[in-house]
């Protein structure tokens, strides 16, 4: 039934369009059901929610990232192993540039906002290693010590976030428990969290089927379809749920959500397509250095530019306007230059 629907949706421009806004209707009622169960599990475990934001929603919500990986591999096998890449890029640099602009300009309440600092650095730092570990193995080819440098370096972040939920349950005792009796009779519906997920990959399934006809029509290369039109579609979900936060003034969630789905993102959604790939296709992934260089060069300008901006004690809320921009100039180097 759902080969039969994507047949549909690639018939003409109207069918792409209605395709698409009727996804993206489901897709918010699918991140509002789960964003609901999540806040239920979370109170009921007694963490931080930038712990939570950091976790779980960033897990959930960096689905479409990994099945959009997947799915290009199935598409097109060879080039989609450089497409799925492409894709977490072009991911990584929306979610540290637009979402944190969508929060901050969502956030209704203050101009000038104030953060906990600890949080930014914390996030940044595993960021910046898991991109660095990336960008060893492209340089040097070595994918099982890639792996292994990955999956230790998430392990020790899910590690460290746990003895900082630990931390944070002793300092605001009252303020965990107060949360948990809120929630304390409150059954988790689990079936709810699978069709929400299950809605999700419907809806990356429609998208990856649209972008790539949007691009055939227009003559857009693979590249900056992954990197602009994929990776902004499958970042959708972080950003609505980060929006949901700061309109419920949980700006420190909100924003930290941007930067645990990028590290979830290289560190398991990345590597993982990787392995499958190489597993099926019995060869040694190689991806051409060389072209990574400049959209590499924007993700690290960007990731410096979040530090900056949010590692204040007070921010504004017109920062947003320097992150929309830096994402404009992103927009402009692919098509001048790539």
């Amino acid at each position: 039934m759902l080969e039969h629907y994507l047949w549909f949706v690639t018939t003409n421009w109207w069918t792409v369009i209605i395709s698409l806004v009727v996804v993206m209707i489901v897709l918010n009622f699918a991140t509002s059901m789960l964003e609901e169960q999540l806040s239920v599990i979370w109170k009921k475990l007694r963490i931080s929610p930038s712990v939570r934001w950091a976790t779980f929603d960033a897990i959930s919500s960096s689905l479409p990232e990994f099945l959009t990986a997947m799915v290009w591999l199935m598409l097109l096998w060879n080039e989609g192993l450089e497409v799925g890449i492409w894709t977490i890029w072009g991911s990584a640099i929306f979610n540290i540039l637009i979402i944190p602009a969508m929060v901050l300009l969502f956030y209704k309440w203050k101009d000038i906002i104030k953060v906990v600092i600890w949080w930014v650095k914390r996030d940044t730092i595993f960021y910046v290693v898991s991109i660095l570990v990336f960008l060893a193995w492209l340089y040097f080819h070595q994918l099982q010590l890639m792996w292994i440098a990955l999956i230790i370096l998430y392990v020790f972040y899910v590690y460290y976030l746990y003895k900082s939920s630990q931390k944070h349950r002793k300092a605001n005792f009252e303020e965990v428990e107060k949360a948990f009796n809120s929630v304390k009779d409150k059954k988790v519906f689990y079936l709810n969290i699978l069709i929400s997920l299950a809605l999700i990959y419907v809806w990356v399934e429609v998208s990856v089927t649209a972008a790539s006809w949007i691009g055939e029509q227009l003559n857009i290369s693979v590249l900056v379809v992954s990197l602009v039109l994929l990776a902004g579609i499958t970042s959708i979900p972080d950003t609505l749920l980060s929006v949901k936060a700061s309109k419920k003034w949980d700006i420190d969630a909100g924003l930290s959500n941007a930067v645990g789905s990028n590290i979830f993102d290289i560190c398991i959604g990345l590597w993982l397509p990787i392995l499958i790939w190489t597993m099926i296709m019995w060869l040694d992934p190689k991806v051409d250095f060389n072209s990574q260089i400049g959209v590499f060069g924007f993700l690290f300008i960007s990731t410096i530019v979040y530090y900056i901006l949010l590692s204040r004690k007070s921010i504004s809320k017109n920062y947003w306007i320097i992150l929309i921009g830096l994402y404009i100039m992103f927009i402009a180097y692919l098509v001048l230059f790539m």
